[in-house]
C-alpha cells in the first residue's frame, strides 16, 4: 500500500528533493526566457531537438521515453491550440 510516509521515506527523499529541483530550476527559466518555450514547439530544430531528448531517454528506459513523449506531445499540442485561439 502507498502512503505519505512510504513516498518520503529516506530511500525516495533523495529522488523528491531532485525532482522538486528539477521542476523549480524549468519553471525559473521558463519564466526567465518565455520565447525558449515558443521556439521548442515552432521551429524545426527545436522539435528535432525534443525528438531526439525522447528517444534518447527511450533507450535508456522505455517507460521513461514513454512518459517524456506523452508529456512532449500534451505540451505540443497545447501550444498549437493557444496559438491558434488567438489568430484572428
Amino acid at each position: 500500500m502507498l502512503s505519505l510516509g512510504n513516498v518520503f521515506s529516506q530511500k525516495n527523499l533523495n529522488l523528491i528533493v531532485g525532482l522538486f529541483t528539477v521542476l523549480i530550476v524549468f519553471w525559473m527559466v521558463m519564466f526567465a526566457v518565455p520565447g525558449l518555450f515558443v521556439n521548442l514547439f515552432d521551429t524545426f530544430l527545436g522539435n528535432l531537438l525534443l525528438f531526439v531528448f525522447a528517444l534518447l531517454a527511450f533507450m535508456y528506459n522505455a517507460n521513461l521515453g514513454v512518459g517524456i513523449a506523452v508529456v512532449l506531445l500534451i505540451l505540443y499540442r497545447y501550444g498549437r491550440m493557444s496559438v491558434n485561439a488567438f489568430v484572428y
